[in-house]
């Protein structure tokens, strides 16, 4: 009989993509595998007919009034005696959670049956769901490693793995580079959620440059009510232009662009680095634990990126920083040396190797 797995997310992109990534793999070597996640997360996986999946209802309890909280924490308890039917209906080998909220009731049940529990942190810091649920797991697996005091008691079930990223990506070497054409090209990328103030700073930027003289396009990712303006603006000024709200073939358009801006998930941001593209980190300042700040921090400290922080992103300061790139053309290719000495080409063997000898 095949071993089963059970993977489970919270909905966001950070957290879903490296999840499905994940379940992918884990199929393609006869595993069963399924997912348990919320709506949000649910909707990422209809294009995927292998994947089986439960939806949970799962709320977080921090930074909310007292009535919220109750009811948040009443729907985690409801979520754990749902969870406990999962599995018993399902019977997996192992337990994989990958961070959210909609993760910790799972991964919670699963010590009630002695599952092993494996617990992946993509982030430059460990989420909260992790760090609940971290003292009973087998596993901590990091993206990265984690400065932490306190992980240091968790030191010897502590393995850093690197982070799962589409494996297309982690091959992108057998891709050409494009760095040498005439035009400039810029992607701009906003997380799952899009970002609006991007569409707001960004396409004046835009024009700005273009006036200097230089010849630009821009592959921009927006917020749905955005799209419009956005498209009339560059048209209206003659810039190249391509405006989505989503895009399968995010590899193309990093392999085509010069430069990148972009908040800081986990995920992008590894992307970016693996694709040899330099970006202005631009992090969400309200994030979770400053999570975006700390992942733009690590890259910039790696020499692979340019922060840029939100209260300093005004028309004024995106354009002298680009411009900063455009007239240094070492800086650039500075950065994409520094990117290669960042890659993590054995992800998936180091976390198979990892669950292999739990199950």
């Amino acid at each position: 009989m095949n071993k089963k797995i059970i993977f489970s997310g919270g909905g966001t992109g950070g957290h879903i993509f490296p999840a499905i990534n994940l379940m992918k793999h884990f199929l393609d070597k006869e595993y069963e595998v399924l997912l348990v996640t919320d709506s949000r997360g649910n909707n990422f996986i209809k294009d995927y007919s292998d994947f089986r999946s439960y939806i949970l209802n799962s709320g977080t309890p921090t930074n909310k009034n007292l009535f919220k909280k109750f009811f948040s924490y009443f729907l985690i308890f409801f979520s754990i005696i749902k969870s406990i039917f999962i599995i018993r209906k399902e019977k997996p080998d192992l337990v994989f959670g990958f961070g959210g909220y909609v993760s910790f009731p799972i991964s919670f049940a699963s010590r009630f049956f002695n599952l092993p529990l494996i617990i992946y942190e993509n982030n430059m810091v460990l989420g909260r769901a992790n760090k609940h649920l971290s003292s009973f797991s087998k596993k901590i697996l990091l993206a990265k490693k984690i400065k932490n005091d306190f992980l240091y008691k968790y030191k010897d079930k502590i393995f850093e793995v690197g982070p799962i990223l589409n494996k297309n990506i982690l091959n992108f070497s057998s891709y050409k580079k494009n760095n040498n054409t005439e035009i400039f090209s810029i992607l701009v990328l906003g997380g799952s959620q899009g970002a609006k103030i991007f569409g707001t700073v960004i396409p004046k930027t835009i024009k700005m440059i273009k006036d200097e003289g230089y010849d630009i396009e821009i592959n921009q990712q927006c917020v749905e009510d955005q799209k419009k303006s956005i498209i009339d603006y560059y048209n209206k000024n003659n810039i190249k232009s391509y405006v989505f709200e989503f895009d399968k073939k995010i590899l193309n358009l990093a392999a085509s662009s010069n430069l990148a801006i972009t908040r800081c998930g986990a995920s992008t941001t590894a992307e970016l680095v693996h694709t040899l593209t330099p970006f202005i980190a631009i992090p969400l300042p309200n994030s979770i634990d400053n999570h975006q700040y700390l992942n733009a921090k690590y890259y910039e400290s790696k020499g692979c990126c340019l922060l840029l922080e939100q209260e300093n992103f005004d028309v004024k300061n995106l354009f002298n920083l680009i411009m900063e790139t455009l007239k240094n053309k070492n800086k650039l290719e500075n950065i994409r040396n520094n990117m290669k000495n960042n890659y993590y080409k054995n992800v998936y063997s180091n976390i198979e190797n990892e669950i292999k000898e739990l199950i």
